[in-house]
């Protein structure tokens, strides 16, 4: 029998958050679930956070995934934008670290590269590649796509949280200039 492995992949956001559900087994990849959680736009930014605090944490325990795949963070001109974000961001990433899962971020252009083949890819293709990816009847929405194509992206890229006895040399090189790299930038 083929070895399985579920993601739960999220597509941050204080007002729309894309999330997913995808095993693996062997190479096949299959959605199990996926949504948006769609948020009050008049509540505040605790009652939110608060919110998605609460359906994440149902999801996690629904769904009990082997490990968190999120959209890295990018920088925005807005910077009350880029910290609510922030915040959204580190809800999921807690709820994983809380329950020992590991944590895979991907920039938004590598999730494009791996899914799409371009780095620039537009929404509507991604969408598009998420539903022949996955074998979907239906177009995902917009922040539902992004979040499966995280976990596709999960699923077809080597961790970089992975054990470091697991990586192969070139991946153990990756890992320690991305490591260096964040060290400078901190």
């Amino acid at each position: 029998m083929a070895a399985t492995h579920t993601v739960l992949a999220i597509d941050p956001g204080s007002r729309k958050l894309g999330w997913a559900v995808v095993l693996r087994r062997g190479q096949a990849l299959e959605r199990l679930a996926s949504g948006t959680l769609r948020l009050d736009v008049k509540a505040s930014v605790p009652e939110r956070l608060g919110a998605i605090l609460l359906q994440l944490t149902a999801l996690f325990d629904l769904h009990k995934p082997d490990a968190l795949a999120i959209e890295a963070a990018f920088v925005h001109e807005n910077p009350h934008t880029a910290l609510v974000l922030g915040q959204a961001r580190g809800l999921p990433i807690a709820i994983a670290a809380s329950r020992g899962l590991p944590v895979a971020e991907y920039p938004p252009a590598t999730v494009k590269r791996l899914v799409v083949g371009s780095g620039r890819a537009e929404k509507h293709q991604m969408q598009e590649m998420v539903k022949l990816t996955l074998q979907l009847a239906a177009l995902p929405q917009e922040d539902e796509a992004d979040a499966l194509a995280v976990a596709i992206t999960y699923h077809r890229q080597p961790s970089p949280v992975a054990a470091a006895d697991a990586l192969t040399p070139a991946q153990k090189a990756w890992l320690a200039a991305t490591t260096a790299s964040k060290r400078k930038s901190a």
